[in-house]
């Protein structure tokens, strides 16, 4: 019983230390498929689309006004971090500046659809 005992200890063992260079290996970079195409679109254009979605889903009463309020502010936040940025570049974006309001756009964007789809209302 013993030796059979020892042998499925080397084995696991020997299962493990195969599997510790998988968890020390790097993430895979990113790929076109993994990111949102922003296509030709500015961020100013962007974020003016946004801003017509937003209160398109306010005139239909699918979020409520501290919602609406809630995500104008955080537009609003991101235009002004954008002009930030741009005045510390000499009116250009970096690539990570321009990334990093990329992806605040997108959760915007999510934001206002799952308000919509869900015609965000208290239920209390």
């Amino acid at each position: 019983m013993k030796p059979l005992t020892l042998s499925l200890l080397a084995g696991c063992a020997t299962a493990l230390f195969g599997l510790a260079p998988m968890a020390l290996a790097q993430p895979p970079e990113p790929s076109s498929a993994m990111s949102p195409d922003h296509g030709n679109w500015t961020l100013k254009e962007r974020e003016g689309w946004l801003h017509d979605h937003l209160d398109k889903a306010r005139d239909e009463g699918s979020i409520d006004r501290h919602e609406y309020a809630r995500v104008r502010d955080e537009l609003t936040d991101i235009h002004h971090d954008e002009d930030r940025m741009r005045d510390h570049h000499d009116g250009q974006l970096t690539d990570n500046d321009t990334t990093a309001l990329e992806g605040r756009l997108d959760a915007v964007a999510h934001q206002i659809h799952w308000l919509r789809v869900n015609s965000f209302q208290m239920p209390w």
